[in-house]
């Protein structure tokens, strides 16, 4: 028997859970290896990190306009666009015989992956309006995992099977993620697409969506911090070599992703009972918390460990709080305003780790974690905390 949630079936359910994980194993695959086969193909230093960065550059204002598109053409046909484009880049990759069709193939990547995501939020707001949370943190779980995933296995597949094997596996699962996508998904209730509604709508709930890229920029600056330079204080400050630093700043990121998988539904759950703005506040003061731990204790391997495990709680309360933020806002702009959301989130690793390499290369390594790590949370909190009255009248909406 199919069961029904919302009206539409269990299967939907399972659809955009797929769909969320596959528009992220992709990236999560490819990332640790561009570079490496970008030198393979006789790339240089510039070029390979060019190659590797591109999509960012590509993906920060282009996840933006995906998602206004997804709105104004409708999100099924911004899926199946974004998916056969995906299908595209990844056959340019496994056949790219130079740096530059590789270079081609990172920027079409970007452009095509940024209608997935925007659409896919959109759709759980369309079709779950009544209740939200579940698929939603269903959805971000279903990321998670293929962050996990993809990570883990990019390299041992490159190692042991060459670099075309990880575009084979993930063009089959884009491909079985098209056709659920063209068989079973249906085109959810959409008023008639006007190119001006979304952009109207945002700007009447401008700080609703302001506070929703706020409170995950301000987290993912500490991410881009994380990155960026805690290797460099590991290597500098306390005598590791470059593998050790790099296993180590591998080890915090998948700890604290795994720890955020039952962070969803707790915040799915606190949403429902209480409102979105509690976990959204207690993401920014676990992330605050992380920034002081790493201030104080980033060359303690148990401290590191401790940090690791709040910024879990961290990621799995701001991404789903702030997410649902613009999941939720009318049907007309939901496209929109979640490219915003995820924009925000691209850009704070974008900024956070040129930002903290720059400050410690200039003033030095006191305060880098507490200036771009704890600050950015607190201002947010005390946004939230401004605004909460106008914020209750949002969550009666």
């Amino acid at each position: 028997m199919v069961q029904v949630i919302g009206g539409y079936s269990k299967s939907l359910y399972t659809i955009l859970g797929a769909i969320g994980f596959v528009a992220l194993i992709d990236t999560s695959m490819i990332s640790p290896i561009i570079a490496s086969q970008a030198r393979a193909l006789n790339a240089d230093a510039f070029l390979a990190g060019l190659i590797a960065g591109a999509y960012s550059l590509v993906a920060i204002p282009m996840i933006v306009l995906g998602g206004y598109l997804t709105d104004t053409f409708g999100r099924r046909r911004a899926m199946t666009v974004g998916l056969a484009g995906d299908l595209i880049a990844m056959t340019l990759y496994a056949l790219s015989p130079s740096p530059q069709i590789l270079l081609a193939a990172r920027v079409l990547h970007a452009v095509f992956d940024s209608f997935i995501v925007p659409s896919a939020l959109a759709l759980i707001g369309d079709f779950f309006s009544k209740d939200v949370g579940r698929p939603l943190s269903l959805f971000w779980t279903f990321v998670t995992a293929a962050i996990i995933a993809g990570s883990g296995s990019a390299s041992g597949l490159v190692s042991t099977l060459g670099f075309q094997t990880v575009y084979i596996v993930i063009g089959a699962l884009v491909a079985v993620s098209l056709a659920a996508t063209l068989a079973g998904l249906p085109t959810p209730p959409h008023s008639k697409p006007d190119r001006r509604g979304g952009t109207r709508i945002i700007r009447t709930y401008a700080l609703r969506v302001s506070l929703s890229m706020l409170s995950i920029l301000s987290m993912y600056l500490l991410i881009g911090g994380i990155v960026g330079t805690l290797p460099t204080m590991l290597i500098d400050r306390f005598g590791f070599d470059e593998r050790l630093a790099a296993a180590q700043v591998g080890l915090f990121m998948a700890l604290s992703t795994a720890v955020s998988i039952p962070i969803f539904p707790l915040s799915a759950r606190l949403t429902k009972t209480r409102t979105p703005l509690l976990p959204l506040v207690m993401g920014q003061f676990a992330s605050m918390a992380t920034a002081l731990v790493l201030e104080h204790g980033v060359g303690s391997l148990q401290l590191r460990l401790l940090a690791s495990i709040i910024f879990g709680f961290a990621l799995g309360a701001v991404i789903f709080s702030s997410s649902y933020l613009v999941v939720t806002l009318p049907q007309e702009a939901r496209g929109l305003g979640s490219g915003l959301n995820q924009s925000a989130s691209l850009l704070g690793v974008a900024i956070g780790a040129p930002l903290t390499s720059l400050y410690i290369s200039t003033i030095g390594w006191t305060n880098v974690f507490t200036i771009f790590g704890a600050l950015p949370p607190l201002a947010t909190s005390l946004l939230i905390f401004i605004i909460r009255r106008r914020a209750a009248k949002w969550i009666k909406e």
